[in-house]
């Protein structure tokens, strides 16, 4: 077994127990540290839903919602995507009820921030493969990148480790894991996307943040000890848009 196909294993079945699995766990000390990181997320995850939290609130925060939206279409989006956490692996799972809480009860709901929101949080659990690898991606195919989404790279934004052209609210945008102090750092480059109020997705092990710039908005998501506010300002400052 190699390092890819432990770290997808592990992905979708962490208490795997095949004689392969465990042997790898045991001999990589790279692995070995990728789990102990996934562990620590884990459990973050697992300590900030904890809580008590009170009989029928989940209820009544929908109800508010949902009457001052009124709106058919936000409901099947809303049914639709409880739906879809079903089918995700335990741990992601726990993430989007979480992400749920945070939403509702912050009274987001009935932004379209929170659609964005949840779009970028999806895309990072369903693209497990963007933190199997430490190696830095070549300039040439950063700046390939940048251009198709009519941005060019002046300076040094960080170690990129991955990068890939998606779509998030029909903008066309780049997604990047940089190497951080703590782990990777995830950001998004959204261009056009036109959310006007910083936000902010917080946790006791891990932050994002959403932050708007003349060209868009720009996303953010890593340990909470890493410097988020600078790392959004360095992308801003090294890009150009053409």
């Amino acid at each position: 077994m190699n390092c890819q196909t432990y770290r997808q294993q592990y992905t979708y079945e962490p208490s795997c127990q095949e004689e392969e699995f465990l042997f790898h766990k045991q001999a990589c000390h790279d692995c070995a540290a990728f789990t102990k990181d996934m562990m620590q997320f884990e459990q973050s995850l697992i300590e900030a839903i904890n809580v008590e939290i009170p009989d029928g609130l989940t209820e009544r925060i929908l109800q508010q919602q949902f009457k001052k939206q009124n709106s058919p279409s936000l409901l099947t989006r809303f049914n639709d995507w409880l739906k879809s956490i079903l089918y995700l692996p335990p741990i992601y799972a726990v993430a989007a009820s979480l992400f749920l809480v945070i939403t509702l009860g912050s009274g987001q709901w009935q932004d379209n921030t929170v659609y964005l929101k949840q779009d970028i949080l999806r895309y990072i659990e369903n693209t497990p493969q963007a933190f199997q690898t430490s190696s830095a991606v070549p300039d040439a195919e950063l700046k390939m990148m940048f251009q198709k989404i009519g941005a060019k790279m002046t300076g040094d934004i960080g170690k990129v480790t991955y990068c890939k052209l998606l779509t998030l609210q029909n903008y066309r945008s780049a997604y990047m894991v940089l190497s951080g102090k703590n782990g990777p750092i995830n950001v998004f480059l959204i261009p056009d996307s036109k959310i006007t109020k910083p936000q902010n997705i917080n946790n006791v092990k891990f932050k994002g943040i959403i932050r708007p710039t003349a060209w868009g908005n720009i996303a953010i998501i890593g340990d909470q000890e890493e410097p988020l506010e600078q790392i959004a300002k360095r992308m801003n400052d090294k890009l150009i848009w053409l």
